[in-house]
C-alpha cells in the first residue's frame, strides 16, 4: 500500500511538472508576440515614412515643375497671373526641401541629394530672376534669352534626375521594407501557429497525464480494496491467531483463529470493537491473562486453554497500536515429544544391541554346556536342576529378544503371510494357554489379503496379546480375534505422523476385561511398564509388539475404556505375493550329520561349546578364532559349511570374509549366528536373502535342524547344490552423487561382486578400457558432461557383450539398450541382487 501511495504522489508531481512548461511557453509566446507586434509597427512606420519621403519628393518636383511652367507662361505672356503663380510655387519650394531634408535625416544619400537639389533650385531660382528681369516683352528670341532658356531646361533636367533618383532610392527602400514587413508578418504568423501547436501539445499531454493519473488513482483504489480483501483472506487462512488494537486499545482487525483460540464471542468482536477491558471480562478464566498481560505491556505469555498449549505475544506497530498473536504450540510440542521418544528409542537400541551381543554369547556358553551336561547326568535330581538352568537360559534369551524387538534391532525374516491361517493354526494353543473360562471367537473376512511380516514374530505377538487379555479377565470373558483388509487414508496418516497411507491387513484383538485408563494407555508401550503384580509380568510384551510392528512398517493402536475392555488394532503392510509355506520346525526329526563344518567364533567359550555340540551331532569340526585365521584354514581344508559369528573384531568384515571364502572354496555353504546382527546381514530391519541366521542362544536341537535345512537347501539364502559357482563379473558403478555411489558399491560388494566406481562418463570409459574384468555397467542417466545414454552407447562399442543396468529414479523404456535392465531408485539389496544375477 505504501508503494501505491508513492505512485499516486509521483503521478501528481508529474502533472505539476507538465503544467510548468505550458505556463512558460504561454509567457514566452506573449512576450514574443509583443516583440513581433512592435517590430511590425516599426516596419509599417518605415513603410509610411518612405511613402512620406516619396510624397515630399514628388511635391518638390511638382512645385518646381509648376514654378517652371508659370515662369515660362509669364515670359511668354507677361501675364501677372502667371507671375503670381510662379512666385507662390517658388516660395513653397524651400519648405518642400526642408520637409524632404527633415524626413531623410536617417539617409545620408538623400541628405546629400537634398543639398544638391537645394543648390540646383538656387541656381534655377537665379535663372528665373534673370529671365524675368531681362525683358518686358512677351517673347524674346535674342541669343541671350535663348541661352537662358537652355540653361533653365538643363537645370530642370538635373532637378528631375535628382528627384527621379531620390524616388528610385525610396522605392528601393520601400520594396526592402515591404519585404522586411512581410517577413516579420510571416514569422509572427509561424510563431503564432507554433506556439498554438506547442500549447495544444502541452495541453494534450497534460490532459493525458491527468487521465492517466485518474486511471492510476482508480487502479490504486481497486488495488487497496484488493489488498484489504487479500489481507482479510490471509488473516482468515493463517493458523496463528492475530488481533490488532488501535491507539485507543480497541480491537480493530482480527481473524477467526484469534477468536477461537482465546474462546471469545464472535458477536462481541464483530459488532462492538471491544477494548482490552471488555475482552478480559468476556474471556474465560484461562484467557483473561492474555488481555491483562497486553494491558500491562508484557511481551510474551504461555498458557494452556482447553487442552491446547498456547504462546501469546505482543508486538508494537509503527503506525500506532499493537498486535496480539496467539500460536497453538500443541502439535509442535507433540512432534518434539515424538522426536524425543525416537531419540530415546534409538539410545535404548544402541544400548540393547551392545548388551545383547555379549549377553547372548554368555547364554550360548551356558546353554551349550548345560545341554552337554544333561547328556552326562545320571542322577534325576541333577538332571532336574540342569533342566531348570536351561529354562532360565531360555527366559534370559527371551528377555533379550524382547528388548531387541522393542528397540527394532531384531533380524526379521518377512514373508507373505495369510493371517487367517496363522490364527487358525494357533487356535488350539491359545485355548490351552487361556483356559476354559475364556471364550475365543475368530472372525476372518473373505478375500483376505496377504501381509508382509515375520510369521514367527506374528505368532509371538499374538500369544503375548492373548496372555495380556487373559490377565485382564481373571473371572473369565471373551477374546475376539478379527482379521480383515484395511486402508489407512491420507487423513488418518496426517493425524498419525508415523503412519504411511496405503493398504494394510488388520488384526484386531478384543477382550471384555477391566480396560485401562487413558494415562495407562499412554504408557503401555514403554519397556518394563506393567500394571500387573510383582512377578506376574515383565512389561515387555506390548513393547516387543510395538517394536516389531514399527520395524515391519505397520501401525498399532489401542482403544480401551475402564470396565468395558480393550481392543488392540494391528495394521501390517499388504503384499501381493502368494502366501509362503510355513514349515513347523518342531515337526522335523532332530538329526546330525557327517559333513565338515568350520566354526568361526572369536569368543573362546562359545567356540568350544559349539565345537562339542557339533561333535556330538556327528559332524567333523574345524575351528578358527576370526576371519583371518579362518581364511588360513580354508587354504588347507575344504569344509562343506562355514558356521560363523556375525560380529567379530578385526579388519575383515564378516560379509567380506564369506565372500572371500566362497571365492576360495566355491560351493561352500555359510550359516551365520549372532546375538546381535547389527547391520552386517540385516538391512532396513530385514535379514538379507542370502544370509541364513541362527540367533544366539540356540539349543542343540535348533542347531541340528538349522544345519540340515542349510545342507538341504531349504534354509533362507542357502546354496542348494555343491556345484562350483561361475566367477561373478566385476561391476562398474557410475554415479555422480558420491554418497549414493559409495552406498551402491557397498551393496554390490555385500552381494559378493567385485566393484569399481566412477563419478562421470569420462572416468567410466577409461576404466572400461583398462579393466577387462568389468562385465556389468550399473549407471545413472543424469551424469555431468556426457549423459548416461551416451555412456551406454560408447561402452557397448568398447565391450559389445557388456551387461547394462540403468539405475535411475525414472527411466523411459526407450533409454534401455537391447538386453538392458531398469533398476528404479530407491532399490534394496534384493532388487539389486536380482538385477545383477539375472
Amino acid at each position: 500500500m505504501a508503494s501505491e501511495g508513492n505512485n499516486r504522489l509521483a503521478a501528481s508531481r508529474l502533472v505539476l511538472l507538465a503544467a510548468v512548461p505550458l505556463f512558460l511557453a504561454l509567457a514566452l509566446a506573449a512576450y514574443l508576440a509583443m516583440e513581433f507586434s512592435a517590430y511590425e509597427r516599426e516596419a509599417q512606420g518605415l513603410v509610411r515614412h518612405t511613402y512620406q519621403v516619396m510624397e515630399a519628393q514628388r511635391r518638390l518636383q511638382d512645385d518646381i515643375q509648376t514654378a517652371e511652367t508659370g515662369m515660362r507662361g509669364f515670359i511668354l505672356s507677361r501675364d501677372p497671373v502667371f507671375e503670381r503663380g510662379f512666385r507662390s510655387y517658388l516660395a513653397r519650394i524651400p519648405g518642400d526641401l526642408a520637409l524632404f531634408r527633415s524626413l531623410t535625416t536617417d539617409n545620408p544619400a538623400q541628405q546629400a541629394r537634398a543639398n544638391r537639389l537645394e543648390k540646383l533650385f538656387q541656381q534655377r531660382a537665379a535663372g528665373f530672376d534673370a529671365a524675368v528681369r531681362g525683358t518686358t516683352e512677351p517673347v524674346v528670341r535674342s541669343a541671350q534669352a535663348m541661352a537662358g532658356l537652355q540653361r533653365g531646361r538643363e537645370q530642370m533636367a538635373a532637378i528631375r534626375r535628382e528627384v527621379t533618383r531620390g524616388l528610385a532610392e525610396e522605392e528601393r527602400l520601400l520594396a526592402e521594407r515591404d519585404r522586411t514587413r512581410l517577413h516579420a508578418e510571416n514569422v509572427e504568423v509561424a510563431f503564432a501557429i507554433g506556439a498554438g501547436v506547442l500549447a495544444l501539445g502541452i495541453l494534450l499531454i497534460t490532459a493525458a497525464l491527468l487521465v492517466r493519473n485518474n486511471i492510476s488513482l482508480e487502479r490504486s483504489e481497486r488495488a487497496r480494496a484488493n489488498e484489504a480483501a487479500l489481507l482479510r483472506a490471509t488473516l482468515e487462512t493463517v493458523r496463528e491467531g492475530i488481533g490488532y488494537f488501535g491507539t485507543d486499545n480497541r480491537l480493530g482487525a482480527f481473524n477467526a483463529s484469534f477468536v477461537s483460540l482465546l474462546g471469545l464471542s464472535e458477536a462481541l468482536t464483530r459488532d462492538a470493537h471491544p477494548t482490552l477491558s471488555d475482552l478480559r471480562a468476556a474471556a474465560g478464566s484461562d484467557g483473561q491473562a492474555v488481555f491483562t498481560s497486553a494491558a500491562d505491556g508484557a511481551e510474551a505469555l504461555h498458557l494452556v486453554r482447553a487442552g491446547r498449549r498456547l504462546d501469546v505475544y505482543k508486538a508494537q506497530v509503527a503506525t500506532g497500536g499493537f498486535l496480539i498473536g496467539v500460536q497453538d504450540q500443541t502439535e509442535r510440542m507433540e512432534a518434539e515429544a515424538i522426536i524425543r521418544q525416537a531419540q530415546k528409542m534409538d539410545a535404548i537400541g544402541h544400548l540393547t544391541g551392545g548388551v545383547a551381543h555379549d549377553f547372548n554369547n554368555l547364554l550360548q556358553i551356558i546353554s551349550a554346556n548345560l545341554e552337554l551336561a544333561m547328556d552326562a547326568a545320571r542322577e534325576p535330581r541333577l538332571a532336574e536342576r540342569l533342566q531348570n538352568a536351561i529354562g532360565a537360559v531360555a527366559r534370559g534369551s527371551r528377555l533379550t529378544s524382547q528388548l531387541l524387538a522393542f528397540a527394532r534391532r531384531q533380524a526379521l525374516e518377512p514373508r507373505s503371510v495369510d493371517l487367517g491361517r496363522v490364527i487358525r493354526n494357533m487356535g488350539e494353543m491359545l485355548r490351552r494357554t487361556l483356559g476354559e473360562n475364556i471364550e475365543i471367537e475368530t472372525v476372518i473376512a473373505g478375500g483376505l489379503w496377504n501381509a508382509l511380516a515375520d510369521p514367527n514374530q506374528v505368532e509371538n505377538m499374538l500369544l503375548n496379546l492373548a496372555i495380556n487379555a487373559r490377565d485382564a479377565m481373571p473371572d473369565g470373558g471373551k477374546l475376539t480375534l478379527e482379521v480383515a483388509n484395511a486402508f489407512l487414508d491420507d487423513a488418518y496418516a496426517a493425524a498419525h505422523a508415523e503412519v504411511t497411507a496405503g493398504q494394510y491387513v488388520l488384526l484386531a484383538v478384543t477382550d471384555t476385561g477391566r480396560g485401562m485408563a487413558p494415562e495407562v494407555v499412554a504408557r503401555v508401550f514403554e519397556p518394563f511398564f506393567t500394571t500387573k503384580p510383582e512377578g506376574k509380568g515383565t512389561g515387555l510384551g506390548l513393547a516387543q509388539a510395538y517394536g516389531f510392528i514399527k520395524q515391519t512398517g505397520g501401525h498399532i493402536k489401542i482403544y480401551s475404556e475402564p470396565g468395558h475392555g480393550t481392543t488392540v488394532k494391528i495394521y501390517l503392510p499388504r503384499t501381493r505375493r502368494d502366501a509362503d509355506a510355513l514349515a513347523d520346525p518342531q515337526s522335523a526329526k532332530v538329526q546330525g550329520g557327517s559333513e565338515h563344518v568350520l566354526v568361526v567364533e572369536d569368543d573362546e567359550g562359545v567356540r568350544a561349546a559349539v565345537t562339542d555340540m557339533l561333535g556330538e551331532l556327528g559332524y567333523r569340526v574345524s575351528r578358527a578364532g576370526g576371519p583371518e585365521a579362518a581364511l588360513q584354514v580354508l587354504q588347507k581344508e575344504a569344509p562343506d559349511l562355514i558356521f560363523t559369528d556375525v560380529v567379530m573384531p578385526g579388519p575383515i568384515p564378516t560379509r567380506e570374509f564369506t565372500r572371500r571364502a566362497q571365492a576360495l572354496r566355491p560351493g561352500v555353504r555359510v550359516l551365520y549366528t549372532s546375538g546381535y546382527t547389527h547391520n552386517a546381514i540385516v538391512h532396513n530391519g530385514k535379514l538379507d536373502d542370502d544370509a541364513p541366521l541362527l540367533s544366539k542362544p540356540y539349543s542343540r536341537d535348533q542347531l541340528a535342524r538349522k544345519l540340515r535345512e542349510v545342507f538341504a537347501g531349504t534354509a533362507r539364502g542357502a546354496i542348494s547344490d555343491p556345484v562350483p559357482q561361475k566367477a561373478k563379473a566385476k561391476v562398474l558403478v557410475v554415479e555422480d552423487v558420491a554418497l549414493i555411489r559409495m552406498t551402491t558399491v557397498d551393496m554390490v560388494e555385500q552381494l559378493g561382486f567385485e566393484a569399481a566406481e566412477a563419478g562421470d562418463a569420462r572416468d567410466a570409459l577409461a576404466l572400461l578400457g583398462q579393466d577387462a574384468a568389468i562385465g556389468i555397467l550399473l549407471t545413472d542417466l543424469g551424469l555431468p558432461g556426457m549423459s548416461g545414454r551416451e555412456l551406454v552407447a560408447e561402452a557397448l562399442k568398447l565391450k559389445p557383450g557388456l551387461k547394462v543396468i540403468i539405475a535411475s529414479g525414472y527411466t523411459n523404456p526407450a533409454d534401455l539398450p537391447a538386453g538392458g535392465m531398469n533398476l528404479v531408485k530407491p532399490f534394496d539389496l534384493q532388487q539389486l541382487r536380482r538385477a545383477l544375477e539375472s
